[in-house]
């Protein structure tokens, strides 16, 4: 069996005998297997998932009301420059910040990891696989189960834990686990000694402590070659399952010329169903996306020309001078949101139609004709001389009215030629103002009736102007797609074409060439196999070796193994 004085050389040679090994079998493993420089001191990181209280067991582990603060990194450190607590004699206790990936606990460079669980559930998938891997970076792991004094169910909870841990990764199966309170810890200076002595106990925080020191402080020398070996097993392990599913994969046997045919008629029947299925979705878009747009424009023409139509009966000369300028600009607004709207509708579409076979930054870059002359409004024409005419009989027509007004005025009994000569003016003047209001009447219904008529024309032209916009648009945007649509349908074809012809000149090389790949993936295997046993036999006599010096150092300093360790809080801090 080897000595102390014997192992260090040991380690060595095994470390550059795998490392060689792992370089041979697997260069990019090898550069990932490449352990961290060891830190200065003995370094403990506490890590687990969110939530798990690693700042309050800190503090309470060095006997703090609160953790040291944080570098600018994030990482707390507690040293015996720091903090003067028997603990950190000898190590330092580091809660590192935490990475981009909650599920990734960094324990790169540490001496040993100590794991908090909480005792409110077992541990989940995404802790075990943090766990699994850093176990494989870190060789001693020791287990701390927190909030202990908030569930009384943690005894449950910690068989729970032990059974999770023993099956995801099973060289953990005998790592110590503590069940801790900080906040029993923390309430203990606040009561009588009594008391106070028998909260300290159940706080669990001595046990642990010990455990740390003599995990970590008297085996120093030999933890970061314990790490570096865990790293290269873990490695070695992982060219080992590689080495075996390639074994496994070119074991199955390979299609024979008749399975190959048929593969090759099912891949191109699902080739000629995907050109068929995409350019059939694509039409049946295009055709709804063409309705959608009709219906739109219509609805929006419909909406302007009932506005338009209000606003002429409500107007009065001034007013009614202004619609077709006012009618213009509206017509103008009009033409600019249908033809947008058609263009995001159609950008929609051509994503829809090609997001599974173009690229996101390859997509055609559409572009919807500009409206131009469609926005333009046709202006009044002239009135007709039947409107002219229309006023003048109601100019005459108001002068008869002024007769009319005036012939009770003759029934008075005076000499009628005097009456007749008093009422002349008044007669051309009832009849001039009749027939000039009547005149002006009929020339603003006139007005009304003649926008009223250019406004319906001039909305009916401005629709189908734009009818022919759309249908332009669509039938350039059908174009478009359907040539970029073709292009990516034929690359795919492309692709099966090519995996058709790796599938026959696969059979071809069937044979010869799967036994030698499959000799030299057992080769790979066995040694790889090999050279992590070697690891793992390594690291039991290490641990092994640990335990007798520890054993030897208990019976020197005759010190009973459950005498517990000084309480931090009775150190004097620095």
């Amino acid at each position: 069996m080897s000595t102390l004085q014997e192992v260090p050389g040991e380690v060595a040679r095994t470390r550059e005998a795998l490392t060689a090994l792992l370089a041979r079998l697997d260069p990019d493993a090898a550069s990932r297997a490449a352990a961290p420089p060891p830190p200065a001191r003995p370094t403990v990181v506490l890590v687990g998932a969110p939530g798990r209280g690693r700042g309050d067991l800190l503090a309470a582990l060095l006997g703090l009301d609160a953790p040291p603060g944080p570098d600018r990194d994030g990482t707390r450190r507690a040293t015996h420059a720091l903090v003067g607590v028997p603990l950190l004699e000898e190590l330092d206790l580091v809660v590192p910040a935490r990475g981009a990936d909650p599920d990734t606990w960094p324990v790169d460079g540490a001496t040993a990891a100590l794991v908090l669980a909480d005792a409110a559930a077992p541990l989940g998938a995404g802790e075990l696989d943090a766990l699994g891997r850093a176990a494989d970076r870190v060789d001693t792991v020791l287990f701390a189960l927190t909030r202990t004094e908030a569930h009384r169910g943690w005894r449950t909870v910690l068989e729970a834990d032990r059974a999770l841990v023993a099956e995801h990764v099973p060289r953990l199966a005998e790592a110590p686990w503590f069940p801790v309170s900080a906040a029993l810890a923390r309430r203990a200076p606040d009561v009588p000694a009594a008391g106070a002595e028998a909260l300290r106990r159940r706080s669990g925080l001595a046990a642990l402590q010990r455990e740390v020191h003599r995990l970590v402080a008297r085996r120093r020398r030999m933890l970061a070659e314990a790490n570096a070996l865990r790293l290269l097993a873990a490695a070695l392990d992982a060219a080992l399952a590689r080495a075996e599913a390639a074994r496994t994969a070119l074991r199955t046997p390979a299609d024979g010329p008749g399975d190959l045919a048929r593969r090759r008629d099912e891949l191109l029947a699902a080739r000629a169903a995907l050109r068929r299925d995409h350019h059939t979705r694509w039409r049946a878009d295009l055709a709804a996306a063409r309705v959608a747009a009709t219906d739109d424009l219509a609805a929006r023409v419909r909406a302007l020309g009932a506005a338009v139509r209000s606003r002429i009966d409500e107007a009065d000369r001034a007013g009614l001078a202004a619609i077709p300028r006012e009618l213009a600009g509206e017509v103008e607004a009009l033409a600019g949101a249908v033809v947008d709207g058609l263009g995001a509708r159609l950008r929609a579409l051509v994503a829809a139609t090609l997001a599974d076979l173009v690229p996101a930054a390859e997509l055609p870059a559409l572009r919807v004709a500009d409206r131009g002359e469609p926005a333009l409004v046709p202006a009044p024409r002239a009135r007709p001389a039947e409107d002219r005419l229309l006023v003048v009989a109601g100019a005459a027509g108001g002068l008869g009215l002024s007769r009319l007004a005036l012939l009770p005025l003759l029934a008075v009994p005076i000499a009628p030629a005097a009456l007749g000569a008093a009422l002349v003016p008044v007669s051309v003047g009832l009849g001039l103002g009749a027939a000039g209001w009547v005149a002006r009447a009929r020339r603003l219904a006139a007005d009304r009736a003649h926008l009223r008529q250019w406004s319906v024309e001039a909305l009916a032209e401005v629709r189908g102007d734009l009818e022919r916009v759309l249908a332009d648009a669509l039938i350039a945007t059908e174009r478009e797609v359907t040539l970029a649509l073709d292009a990516a349908l034929s690359d795919r074809a492309r692709d099966l074409d090519d995996a058709l012809a790796a599938a026959e000149r696969a059979i071809r090389r069937a044979g010869t060439d799967r036994t030698e790949a499959d000799r030299a993936a057992a080769r790979t295997a066995a040694e790889a196999r090999e050279g992590r046993d070697r690891a793992e036999a390594l690291l039991r006599r290490l641990a092994a070796l640990r335990d007798r010096v520890d054993a030897a150092a208990d019976v020197a300093a005759d010190v009973p193994a459950d005498v517990p360790e000084p309480h931090p809080r009775a150190a004097p801090g620095t």
